[in-house]
């Protein structure tokens, strides 16, 4: 056993503090990433010996191990026989409902071997994962594949359409594998009535979870999970629907056509477009009106050769980042559903970091108005897509600009360090800035981080100057103070440097740039107008 190898069983034994060491000490357990054929045996070994029931701490470690573990698998041809059914033995020892059971399941899609797939394919249908986020990580790396031994996994993972919890995902890679022709026909193309069914199911659910919304706070999110999880599923059947091409399916689609969920109302009307019905050719046009649907529906629209009969005033550029932006927030890794407002700010060329040609940056207001009130800011579209969970809608144009400029630059020499992460002459120099901040009028400066920025260091504190909420930015010259504004989701320090260090990037690639110059001059004239 290698002396690397024998530290981390000796940690597992050791206990809760030691996992916790090797954690932190993020180099512990870096060399699973060039771990031997030995190795690589004696940590399955290992996970194999673990039991169902773990502490928190060993739930950090094994996320640790198992992901490196994975990365490793991916450069491996394939694992011996016995090593495979290690990771069997282990998956079926702690169950589905482990909650690091499917990174198990991950050193299996990550090998790719056709050994390790009829494995993976065989646990998903006997025991699969009940959590279905949990479950997409395993089924990650071979949605990343355009090459996949599909006759290992297809049709057997078809058995496993009855578990809710995984039928997206394996509708999903089958929809995968046939968009990118690894293979002849859909995989469920012999099950167009089973996939109906199932579907003419969701759907009725899902109608009643609109009709009749939970009343009590403590059944929300239970409600919340399962119309995530049946929207899914019905996502993945109305495309697969459209890849199989069978009219059978037209009358089970047109029953979501009744439905609120704009997502789901737009893919089966797309569904139905291309299975050449004329029903879903009109909504579709329709739904070029919503901008959350936008995006999508002019991308078939066009592969369909139905441009023509979508209004001009969708198809403009503005109309189009428009509909980008909503889409983007209706993703639920951000607000799960598209805003009621949304509307173009600003539109102009500008030299980027991260870009060497310049880049069409669009800004777009927007707003969420909520039974606990309205929410509202403004995001890009162009070089990068994305909004901040603070309100913008006060900051000038320039500054708007250059807070997404500040967050997205990406430089070794440009990095921020919290106060818990930092050396001992950081804190002396942290501390004098802090002193010189106060003496400078700010009110009580409470230090939130430390901005490197090509040699040059800033303190960033939370302060108040005036009566006035903010951030100061310090460098060894001079103070910028940067309002929070009145909104009840104000600007923070981290926000704040963003547009700090975002001015400059953008100066520096703008600085003969004619309409940056021409912005910042109707800026000088507005505020000389005030």
């Amino acid at each position: 056993m290698s002396d690397r190898l024998n530290a981390v069983l000796s940690g597992w034994l050791e206990g809760d503090q030691t996992l916790e060491k090797l954690v932190s000490h993020k180099e512990a357990l870096q060399w699973i990433l060039s771990a031997d054929e030995l190795e690589i045996s004696g940590i399955l070994r290992f996970l194999e010996s673990i039991p169902p029931q773990i502490t928190e701490p060993q739930r950090r470690f094994l996320d640790r191990v198992l992901n490196l573990l994975a990365m490793r698998l991916r450069e491996v041809d394939d694992l011996d026989s016995d090593d495979l059914n290690r990771i069997a033995a282990a998956y079926r020892k702690w169950g589905a409902t482990h909650r690091m059971g499917h990174l198990l399941l991950a050193l299996l899609s990550a090998t790719g071997s056709e050994a390790a797939l009829e494995l993976f394919a065989e646990l998903v249908v006997e025991l699969p994962p009940s959590n279905s986020n949990a479950a997409a990580i395993a089924f990650v790396p071979l949605l990343r594949q355009d090459d996949l031994p599909t006759e290992t996994l297809f049709p057997k993972l078809l058995e496993a359409l009855s578990h809710l919890s995984v039928a997206s995902l394996v509708l999903d890679l089958a929809n995968h594998v046939t968009r990118q022709g690894m293979v002849a026909k859909h995989p469920a193309a012999d099950r167009v009535d089973a996939l109906g069914e199932l579907f003419s199911g969701l759907v009725a659910r899902l109608s009643k979870f609109e009709s009749e919304p939970p009343k009590e706070a403590k059944d929300f999110a239970a409600t919340k999970i399962a119309v995530t999880e049946a929207t899914s599923i019905a996502l993945a059947i109305c495309e697969a629907f459209a890849l199989i091409g069978d009219d059978k399916a037209a009358g089970k689609l047109k029953s979501a056509l009744d439905l609120k969920h704009r997502k789901l109302r737009a893919d089966a009307a797309i569904a139905l477009a291309k299975l050449g019905n004329e029903e879903g050719k009109e909504l579709l046009v329709e739904l070029a009106a919503e901008p959350v649907c936008r995006p999508r529906v002019l991308a078939v629209a066009e592969e369909l050769d139905l441009l023509a009969k979508i209004p001009a005033e969708h198809q403009t550029d503005k109309a189009k980042v428009e509909g980008e932006l909503a889409a983007w927030l209706s993703l639920d890794s951000q607000f799960g559903m598209p805003p009621h407002e949304v509307e173009q700010l600003d539109s102009r060329t500008l030299g980027w970091p991260g870009f060497e040609e310049a880049q069409e940056c669009h800004l777009i207001q927007y707003a969420y108005h909520m039974p606990g009130g309205t929410f509202q800011s403004v995001g890009i579209v162009g070089p990068v897509t994305q909004s901040f969970a603070v309100d913008l809608t006060a900051l000038p144009l320039p500054d708007i600009y250059a807070a997404f400029a500040g967050w997205q630059a990406e430089h070794p020499e440009v990095f921020e360090l919290e106060p818990d992460k930092w050396q001992a002459n950081q804190h002396e120099l942290a501390s004098k800035l802090l002193q010189r901040v106060a003496s400078e009028g700010y009110e009580t400066p409470q230090p939130a981080m430390l901005g490197f920025f090509f040699g040059d260091v800033r303190l960033i504190a939370a302060t108040r100057r005036d009566g006035q909420a903010g951030t100061a930015v310090a460098d060894l010259r001079n103070t910028t103070f940067y309002p929070a504004g009145e909104s009840r989701h104000p600007v923070g320090p981290r926000e704040a440097y963003y547009i700090h260090a975002g001015r400059e990037y953008l100066q520096a690639f703008n600085k003969d740039r004619p309409e940056w110059v021409s912005l910042h001059e109707s800026l000088a004239d507005q505020e000389e107008a005030e």
